[in-house]
């Protein structure tokens, strides 16, 4: 039989195929029978109906408004195959939530109205599918059979069929799906106004093209099919990012989106950083996942990225807790939304299997699974066994300001000691600490008339604020200039002028030479907002001007003197340089140079520092530090230091040492690690220098959320929490203090500060109950820490970059650094 054309009823009876009959053997033969919808209750309800008659359609069904189900009888509404004939269960229950939705717009004295139609794009409604659409594109793999009862047990009320052998064959059936519908089905624009303006896609049918998709890069999948031709992705690509990757090929009709010159996407400019997909409407750009997504409707929280210095606040969308996918959120520093890789494609690490879960205790070799309450009472023990300076403690820059606070508490009233530090800065100098000063606001990026880039990647580091410099060139016809010590730099084509050197010191410390010398310094600002001038002036001139100018690399001493000129000249400068790039004594004599040309400070005009991890401006805040407390002052000061013991309720603090605790580490010095967050060992530039470090530590504690290559060497390891997990507060690069909230329950019990309060009450009574208790105890040290009134110089004798660290020596970095790169070999 087959189905034949439609009736005058809109049905399609079934005719027979001439030649298809066939005879089969049975033992026994049921009878199918046809259904009719039971009426006989219509007169009843009629008698005493009194707004309207109960009545049947010719088919002997109940009559009721298909788009309503409201009957003739307005306070009955009908449902299933009393209305619809014989049909399937799904569709009962789909007219099942019609009806009730119906009844509660009539019991509510609201208007009856369909729910609106929502607008489905479906490749039937383009062309109808056969297997010649399918064939040579994908991989042929035969069903897996099911296993079923044996026909002679049938006879009963159990499974028939029993379910797949093991979950590799489970696997391997599910591998045989080709799509599970478009990820942007809960989000897509199209969709959306589409179905607001009841749009009916085969009402204008015509001609189209199918296009191949493009999974050519590893993070971006491009699907012209269901492209709109916007060109949003192509605007935010050359306005925002700066990367021109992407453009229209062709005009009219057969007009689409790929990348520049017909490439593959990473043979481009692209910086991977995500926004084509942000911006797209619908799901032509997406990310190339790993895995089969569907069209899942997600939950959503925000908080704020842990990566670098900027502060962006980012969403997760998630289901139980496994991220999908994450957004940019309009927030305190990205007010458009945007976020670069990092966070667009780093969130995979929290999904990750390996994570720790449970503090660990290395027993001969292995580690064993112990009590938080052992854990902890293991670190006690271990750091009242110890003579006060054989203790270590470190904290990375990835961790809270609150975190970072107990920790360094810990460490002096717990420990008695004032070996404090982090393995990121370690060696390198003071002068980081007070290079986010009078540093200009990001908003007024697009105020500049010159930007000025000195050692900077900022397009791979610190993206979001390359997006704000892109689009001041862009927009607001900025010119952008740029000075490297780098062969070839990705940001060269994103420039209006490129100045080669070999040592920014050395170029840094020719213009402030250059420019003292010919008396181009600004001396009113210098007289009224600047201490000891003259002494840096004379320190300065000491210097040799040719040595300088030959150190730095520069082409001639013409490129430095007009650099020099043309800085001092501009009205409204910004010059950017970040940490990863440039030794601190480079950020201190930038500094200095913003001071000798007046600009440190004004609206649009001096610095802007971009530190490497989210927290690292905290680390200097929060007394992470051997000679600084909280607030970063010094620990010399006597009125300051008996605050701090008041506060503390201890008698004194613990005395200065002289020596760094890069000198205490190279001497073996230090018995007793205990590290927060930080990976020294995997992120070394030097590993054997490092493994030297640790190689006669009597105790060595992590804290982290991986196995990490420093945590393997540990006798004690406590998982960690994300900032997703927990609560508290990071310090971006501008020294914005920003609050984030817990969100998910996560998977560990104990959070980190709770950690440290547990350890910390072994030694004084701390009470905490949540993080809001540490964060006042932190505002009333800092309440009435004077400001300094005047800016300092500072001469420098010599270039300190002495990197011991790669990834800010933080394992979250190194892990999606490792992976991206291994993405695209």
């Amino acid at each position: 039989m087959e189905l034949g054309e439609p009736d005058a009823s809109g049905r399609r009876r079934p005719i027979p195929i001439e030649g298809s009959e066939f005879e089969i053997e049975l033992d026994y033969a049921l009878a199918a029978i046809g259904q009719k919808t039971e009426v006989n209750f219509l007169d009843d309800i009629n008698e005493y109906a009194t707004d309207g008659k109960l009545e049947v359609n010719r088919w002997g069904d109940i009559d009721a408004d298909k788009n309503t189900l409201q009957t003739g009888v307005k306070s009955v509404f009908a449902a299933g195959d009393g209305v619809s004939g014989p049909a399937t269960i799904i569709e009962a229950v789909a007219q099942a939530k019609t009806a009730s939705r119906s009844c509660h717009q009539y019991l509510m004295g609201l208007p009856l109205d369909a729910e609106q139609k929502e607008f489905i794009s479906r490749k039937d409604n383009f062309k109808e599918l056969t297997s010649s659409d399918f064939l040579g594109r994908y991989q042929n793999q035969i069903r897996e059979e099911m296993p079923v009862l044996p026909a002679e047990d049938r006879v009963n009320f159990k499974e028939v069929e029993l379910g797949y052998n093991g979950e590799e064959v489970a696997q391997h059936e599910a591998d045989r799906c080709l799509e599970c519908g478009c990820t942007e089905f809960h989000t897509c624009d199209l969709k959306k106004y589409s179905t607001q303006y009841d749009a009916d896609q085969k009402h204008f049918e015509g001609e189209f093209h199918a296009k191949e998709l493009d999974f050519s890069h590893p993070f971006i999948e491009i699907d012209n099919n269901k492209c709109i031709l916007c060109a949003r992705c192509v605007r935010i690509c050359k306005e925002v990012v700066g990367a021109n990757a992407l453009g229209l090929v062709n005009r009219g009709f057969d007009t689409f989106v790929a990348p520049s010159m017909g490439k593959s996407l990473t043979e481009t400019d692209c910086e991977s950083c995500g926004l084509c997909i942000s911006t797209c409407p619908t799901g032509a750009i997406t990310e190339n996942v790993a895995f089969k997504p569907g069209p899942v409707k997600l939950d959503t929280v925000s908080t704020i990225c842990n990566y670098c210095s900027v502060g962006c606040e980012v969403e997760y969308h998630h289901k139980s807790e496994f991220v999908w996918k994450a957004t940019g959120k309009e927030g305190q520093v990205n007010k458009e939304g945007n976020i670069c890789r990092y966070p667009k494609f780093g969130y995979g690490i929290m999904n990750d299997t390996k994570r720790l879960t449970q503090p660990l205790l290395k027993v001969d070799d292995n580690f064993e699974i112990i009590s938080w309450q052992k854990a902890f009472d293991i670190i006690v023990d271990e750091i009242k066994g110890a003579d006060s300076d054989e203790n270590g403690f470190f904290a990375g820059a990835r961790l809270s300001n609150e975190e970072m606070y107990l920790i360094q508490k810990l460490a002096r009233v717990g420990a008695k000691t004032n070996n404090i530090s982090s393995f990121h800065y370690i060696g390198q100098g003071r002068w980081y600490s007070g290079n986010s000063e009078a540093n200009v606001p990001f908003e007024q990026i697009k105020d500049a008339s010159r930007i000025y880039l000195l050692g900077s990647e900022v397009n791979m580091d610190n993206a979001v604020v390359s997006f704000m410099i892109n689009n001041a060139r862009e927009i607001e016809n900025t010119p952008v200039e740029l000075v490297t010590n780098k062969e070839l730099s990705a940001l060269e084509h994103k420039v209006d002028k490129t100045v080669k050197v070999k040592s920014y010191y050395h170029f840094v410390k020719a213009v402030n030479y250059y420019l003292i010398e010919k008396g181009l310094h600004n001396a009113l600002f210098i007289k009224d907002n600047c201490n000891d001038f003259e002494e840096y002036k004379k320190d300065l001139a000491k210097e040799n001007y040719e040595e300088l100018i030959k150190e730095s690399g520069a082409c001639c001493r013409e490129c430095i003197e007009e650099f020099a000129e043309n800085y001092n000249k501009e009205i409204n400068a910004v010059l950017v340089f970040s940490e990863k790039e440039v030794s601190s004594n480079v950020s201190r004599e930038l500094f200095n140079l913003a001071m000798i040309t007046g600009k440190l400070g004004k609206t649009a005009n001096g610095l802007i520092s971009l530190k490497e991890k989210n927290n690292s401006q905290g680390l200097f805040d929060m007394g992470i530090s051997t000679k600084n407390g909280v607030g970063d002052i010094d620990l010399g000061d006597e009125k300051y230091a008996k605050k701090l013991a008041k506060k503390w309720n201890v008698d004194e603090l613990p005395e200065l040492r002289s020596d760094s605790m890069k000198t205490q580490l190279n001497e073996g010095l230090i018995k007793k690690f205990y590290i927060f967050g930080e990976d020294p060992v995997g992120c070394a530039t030097d590993k054997a220098k490092v493994q030297k470090w640790f190689g006669d530590a009597e105790f060595i504690m992590v804290q982290d959320y991986f196995l990490t290559e420093t945590a393997k060497q540990a006798n004690l390891v406590l998982p960690a929490v994300f900032p997703v997990e927990t609560s508290g507060s990071f310090t971006n690069t501008q020294k914005n203090i920003q609050v984030f909230e817990k969100q998910f329950k996560g998977k560990v019990d104990v959070e980190n500060f709770m950690q440290l309060v547990h350890i910390l009450n072994q030694f004084t009574e701390t009470k905490v109950e949540s993080v809001d208790d540490i964060r006042k105890e932190i505002f009333e040290l800092l309440s009435d820490i004077e400001k300094k009134e005047n800016y300092q110089f500072i001469y420098t004798e010599k270039d300190n970059l002495n990197k011991m660290f790669n990834h800010a020596c933080d394992f979250v970095v190194k892990y999606f650094d490792e992976k991206f790169k291994e993405a695209f070999n």
